[in-house]
């Protein structure tokens, strides 16, 4: 049995990430949204309500970047942005009705880029390769050695 090629397999990861953004992107741009727009239209879809730091967290993003994704969002009048009523330093995230309606069309959009991204897999696989990426994204990233691999 041969040995697995770590270093291939985190260049597959990258590549096939910048293949997804790129047709995410591509999909999204009549709609005016990045994927990291949907990500955020997405997650406040689901929670109904989050915060700068709860996005920071559920997306992996930096402070800037996620500051700046929020502010257009806001801009655009997808988002509205409210202080807590529990702690002033806050602002708690929703989407406007405007943001509700250009999510569905988003998640359509999204759903097609799926599609023909991973037509080439049967059900089995994705299933397979689905649990895999779960398990590994949720692997804690604490278990790191801390000597360079000889």
């Amino acid at each position: 049995m041969s040995t697995p090629d770590r270093l291939k397999l985190g260049v597959l990861l990258r590549q096939a990430h910048s293949k997804a953004a790129a047709a995410l992107n591509i999909a999204l741009e009549p709609l005016s949204l990045t994927g990291k727009h949907f990500g955020v239209l997405l997650h406040l879809s689901r929670r109904g309500e989050s915060t700068h730091k709860e996005l920071l967290t559920l997306m992996g993003s930096d402070k800037a970047s996620m500051a700046r994704t929020i502010d257009a969002l806001v801009d655009a009048g997808l988002v509205s942005r409210e202080v807590s009523p529990t702690d002033r330093r806050v602002n708690r995230l929703t989407l406007t009705e405007a943001g509700y309606t250009i999510t569905q069309d988003a998640l359509t959009r999204a759903a097609t880029v799926g599609r023909d991204l991973f037509h080439p897999f049967s059900e089995p696989e994705l299933l397979q390769l689905t649990e895999l990426l779960e398990r590994f994204v949720d692997s804690s990233t604490s278990q790191r050695t801390t000597d360079p691999p000889r």
